[in-house]
């Protein structure tokens, strides 16, 4: 069962402390009501390309030139449409080089789904999240568990706050810690890896990089964009801004100069947005 599943009436195994869970509950709806979504760029697809081509957006995985064929595999398997995605407050490097935040209020303009786990890695070929499901830990029963497990993104927040609530001992423990291990799968007892336990957020449509609420670069990337604004020619008085001269007129960099840790950077900014 997904890790939310009965959790009000499973509150009363010896695993869980309810008292603390009751305790704890009201501060983490606040949190999950204003946990900024994250999403990661510049893997697949330069960043300054994004920026400088139209619709200049985050795609969904219909961009066969921005998602790999294992993000449309894993969709095909959990009858997921084609996203965008994003993951609750954490940046992970392995997916570019731009970490880019979006506040909750961008999610009423798209339909879409979530899950508490990273859906890619349940069903990637060499299973890197790991479960335990029966009978076997074949692929018809991780794409069983991972459909269980979808939530409708007008209800992600709600379920985010309760499991926050229910196995992370302290708010901090989502990003520093580890959940407690007490969900029948074992999806937090047999995975070190946050991404086990991170909950990703998927839209329907593509989200414009304009409507960011911060974002954070690597040194390289930060280098390229002030290299590429200085080779463009003066735009005239009154004409509208180049693509490259609107995105940087928006939110600035966290990081002017660029940082070999942005992810970290964002996840800091993140924080303090939720008073941690």
């Amino acid at each position: 069962m997904p890790v939310f599943t009965n959790l009000d009436n499973r509150l009363s195994d010896a695993a869980f402390d309810a008292a603390d869970y009751h305790r704890r509950l009201p501060g983490c709806q606040s949190l999950a009501q204003h946990i900024a979504l994250v999403h990661v760029s510049g893997r697949e697809r330069s960043f300054d390309t994004t920026v400088a081509n139209p619709p200049h957006e985050i795609p969904t995985s219909s961009d066969h030139g921005y998602y790999t064929d294992l993000t449309r595999r894993a969709e095909n398997l959990m009858g997921i449409p084609p996203s965008a995605y994003f993951y609750a407050g954490r940046a992970h490097p392995d997916f570019g080089c731009v970490a880019l935040a979006f506040s909750a209020a961008c999610e009423g303009a798209h339909d879409g789904s979530a899950s508490p786990f990273d859906t890619g890695g349940l069903v990637h070929p060499r299973r890197l999240v790991r479960v335990r499901l029966n009978p076997t830990d074949g692929e018809v029963e991780r794409v069983e568990y991972a459909l269980n497990s979808q939530i409708p993104l007008n209800r992600w927040r709600d379920f985010f706050a309760r499991v926050l609530a229910a196995y992370f001992p302290a708010d901090i423990d989502y990003w520093y810690g580890k959940p407690r291990p007490c969900d029948p799968e074992g999806l937090y007892e047999l995975n070190t890896d946050w991404q086990s336990w991170t909950f990703e957020i998927r839209f329907y449509e593509g989200q414009s990089i304009h409507e960011r609420a911060a974002w954070c670069a690597d040194e390289p990337t930060m280098e390229l964009l002030r290299r590429l604004l200085d080779a463009q020619e003066p735009t005239p008085p009154g004409d509208p801004p180049t693509p490259l001269e609107r995105f940087l007129q928006g939110p600035s960099a966290l990081e002017p100069a660029g940082t070999p840790r942005f992810c970290e950077r964002m996840e800091h900014w993140i924080r303090e947005q939720v008073n941690l």
